[in-house]
């Protein structure tokens, strides 16, 4: 099984399309992640503000832009490679398609969904504050995406 197995158009077909797969995978993870380091600085900056009212108002103004945000603005459909083509990497003595339908399936695929998850729990944080709440919830926010954001660099060295 190695990489110079002559591979037939149709299969040829499917490990490009695989490995374009995992490549906008890892695009919207990075985009994620930095729309989190963006919400993490502005949170930093608001937490930070000297005056406590103006504190608040920031915050209930972050916590009003987060309810809106959208999870899934750039989702990638699932579907996006076919069962019949993962079947056909499965099935191929090629171990590259093998390596590419692994990837795509068992790596990226559950950590973009985390991801999501994560964005979704923000945004279910923001979505519910009592009136003068806001700072806490904040504060809580900021936690929740420091926590990302270290998960984030932990699984750099995988």
């Amino acid at each position: 099984m190695t990489c110079a197995a002559k591979l037939s158009t149709h299969q040829r077909h499917v490990l490009q399309k695989l490995l374009t797969r995992e490549s906008q995978i890892v695009d919207q993870c990075n985009a994620h992640i930095s729309q989190y380091s963006r919400m993490m600085n502005e949170l930093q900056c608001i937490l930070h503000a000297s005056e406590s009212n103006e504190v608040a108002l920031k915050c209930d103004e972050f916590i009003r832009s987060c309810a809106q945000l959208d999870c899934n603005s750039d989702t990638l459909h699932h579907d996006t490679v076919p069962s019949t083509a993962v079947q056909t990497a499965m099935e191929c003595d090629c171990i590259c398609m093998q390596a590419a339908c692994f990837r795509v399936l068992y790596k990226w695929t559950p950590y973009l969904d985390r991801l999501r998850m994560k964005l979704l729990k923000i945004k279910n944080m923001c979505a519910r504050p009592r009136a003068n709440e806001g700072v806490n919830t904040c504060a809580r926010i900021e936690k929740t995406v420091q926590k990302i954001l270290n998960l984030k660099t932990a699984s750099h060295h995988h």
